[in-house]
């Protein structure tokens, strides 16, 4: 794909910037204190999970950016960007991320992925390399243990606020109060039918692919990669440690569930800082 002019990226801003890619448009917050090609570090692409948005990264975006471009893409059928999520599957969604880079006009990125963005960051570390130099991938769809279908059910159909608790609090090792203004704000998106249609359509199209264990094959990148992963994480719990082919970091996180970037955020910000 040719790149498309290069937007105006305020710098220093988290407000969402959008552009028309493939008939639709894409979304992104730009996090960091720097541009899109500004600075001498590859910008950092921070990709979220089902049902979430940009704004999932909000206790990562301003530490991570502190030298560097960071951005942080609603995926398609999520936040600002396209509703038309096509065949879904998160090979196809690492295809959309791998253009909406090429419309960027950078030659390469550091990836970090969580949930079912680290699997579509897996992805596209397959499909294409050159683009990808490291990727994190945290609590990877897929790759842990059994995922708690049950739980991406509820998740898909939480359009209301009592709904919306009961989802948030599971994302969690210690939910307190970080359950509610994540039940809020999944509420304001869900409550929505069209936004609803998508995340359902985004589930059914990979549901029997994320129930494939990938870490009993070859799944592995051809890129450094490294693990996060939440001790106490329900939704997908880690995979076993000795599972985990050697040269890749594996680092289990106590205290945190799901959403280690939220509920543990200083320790993974370390982490995909000192690897990235």
């Amino acid at each position: 794909m040719s790149a498309l002019p290069r937007p105006a990226i305020p710098v220093g801003r988290t407000r969402r910037q959008v552009i028309t890619l493939a008939g639709g448009p894409a979304a992104w917050i730009n996090g960091g204190r720097l541009g899109i090609g500004e600075g001498l570090q590859r910008p950092l692409v921070l990709l979220h999970g089902l049902a979430g948005d940009a704004l999932t990264w909000q206790f990562n975006l301003a530490a991570l950016g502190a030298d560097r471009a960071v951005l942080a893409p609603d995926l398609p059928g999520h936040g600002s960007s396209t509703l038309e999520v096509g065949a879904g599957h998160v090979d196809d969604l690492a295809r959309w991320v791998g253009d909406l880079i090429d419309a960027w006009g950078v030659p390469k990125v550091d990836l970090v992925g969580h949930s079912l963005g680290a699997r579509v960051a897996l992805s596209l570390a397959h499909q294409r390399p050159g683009v990808v130099a490291r990727a994190t991938l945290i609590a990877c769809a897929g790759l842990g243990s059994d995922l708690d279908h049950e739980f991406l059910d509820r998740l898909a159909d939480a359009s209301d606020l009592d709904q919306s608790r009961l989802a948030a609090a599971k994302l969690f090792s210690a939910p307190g109060s970080l359950v509610e203004p994540m039940a809020r704000a999944l509420t304001l998106r869900q409550s929505v039918p069209a936004n609803r249609a998508a995340i359902k359509a985004l589930l059914d199209a990979n549901r029997a692919e994320l129930s494939e264990r990938l870490v009993t094959r070859d799944w592995a990148p051809p890129v450094p990669v490294q693990l996060i992963w939440g001790a106490d994480d329900g939704i997908v719990p880690p995979p076993p440690a000795d599972l985990i082919p050697a040269g890749i970091a594996f680092h289990l996180l106590s205290g945190a569930g799901h959403m280690p970037h939220v509920e543990a955020a200083s320790r993974v910000n370390a982490l995909i800082g000192s690897f990235h």
